[in-house]
């Protein structure tokens, strides 16, 4: 059984997609992995839209501003983060109303999510330079809601190797007190 460290060894971004589409299976499988994921006082501030076949033409315009994220053409589906409002525990609110728990939270269920599309087999590229406006037209988001971030998820190309991850050493990242 594989370890949760190798599990994010494997997990990277992917820019080379084959064309191939994801199961439905696959992509109900990772809305519950986004469900189940942690938020503040439970509160779940996300709505995610599945975009697939040809009702994905124009998130691929909306993920590409400037001619940025060019992958995005091949990628199969895609999944719109949409950020709303984070319903806190009136204590909680009034105390910490300023943290923003939201933002948190959907980073928290970004990361179930790329990391439950490893487990499936899946590539996934996380991708923050996004045409907001656009989206929201296009599927039918209210301009009172933020899309967040858009996660572009399909299979890898055929032969993509996993490249090593270049990370800080854990010196300039951590520090242990006792």
């Amino acid at each position: 059984m594989e370890s949760f460290l190798e599990l994010e060894r494997r997990r990277q971004s992917c820019r080379r997609y084959d064309p191939r589409a994801v199961e439905p299976e696959k992509l109900e499988a990772l809305a519950e992995a986004v469900r189940l994921s942690p938020s503040a006082c439970n509160s779940q501030p996300w709505r995610v839209i599945f975009v697939t076949g040809a009702s994905a033409a124009p998130v691929r315009a909306a993920v590409q501003p400037g001619g940025s994220n060019p992958f995005a053409e091949g990628c199969p589906a895609f999944a719109v983060l949409v950020e709303e409002p984070a319903v806190l525990k009136p204590a909680v609110a009034e105390k910490f109303g300023s943290q923003a728990f939201a933002q948190i939270d959907l980073g928290i269920a970004t990361a179930h999510y790329c990391l439950a599309a490893t487990d499936l087999g899946l590539s996934t590229c996380v991708l923050g330079m996004i045409d907001e406006a656009v989206l929201q037209t296009a599927l039918g988001v209210p301009q009172t809601h933020r899309i967040r971030l858009v996660i572009a998820t399909g299979y890898a190309e055929r032969g993509a190797a996993i490249r090593e991850k270049t990370r800080k050493p854990l010196s300039e990242i951590a520090e242990f007190r006792s």
